[in-house]
């Protein structure tokens, strides 16, 4: 069903290109919680920079000087390919203004074990809304830690603003 929504917006997208309430709502179509772990996961497994690249806000791209650099760093971090993971929702922040405008971020947690038996978890502020800016929904942060110390934060990637406050 998700992927026949996408069409349709993709296809309307064709006939009014500058319309932000249909760029807001493919965009946000497209970093949806579910979609953005599993792609976060493939990504990593395929030590594919780029789509991990993709996926990140637009100030995190305007914003970090070497970021491919930064990914291969976050990826080279994890020992072994990803065998299994759990992915889970632990908060939100949501801001609404000025005529109807939003913008709400879902705070993400995906442990999983690789095949070398290491246990690590992802944390991911993932703006999955925004329509003020639309170019600014994707990945706001993104860190690595081995489940054991989770106080021991392997790499991070951030955003210089824009983070929100957390919420359960």
């Amino acid at each position: 069903m998700a992927k026949i929504i996408l069409s349709i917006l993709t296809f309307l997208l064709m006939l009014f290109p500058n319309c932000t309430r249909l760029q807001v709502e493919y965009r946000s179509r497209e970093v949806a919680r579910d979609i953005t772990a599993a792609n976060v996961v493939r990504a990593i497994n395929a030590r594919d920079i780029g789509t991990l690249e993709a996926m990140m806000c637009l100030n995190i791209k305007q914003n970090t000087s070497d970021l491919s650099g930064e990914i291969r760093k976050l990826i080279n971090t994890i020992d072994g390919e990803i065998v299994e993971f759990t992915e889970e929702s632990f908060g939100t922040y949501s801001a609404n203004r000025n005529g109807g405008k939003s913008i709400h971020q879902t705070y993400l947690a995906i442990e999983f074990k690789t095949a070398t038996v290491e246990n690590y978890r992802i944390y991911i502020l993932l703006e999955n809304y925004n329509s003020f800016q639309p170019d600014e929904m994707g990945i706001r942060r993104i860190f690595v830690i081995t489940a054991d110390d989770p106080s021991d934060v392997l790499h991070i990637i951030v955003a210089t603003n824009g983070l929100g406050e957390w919420h359960e």
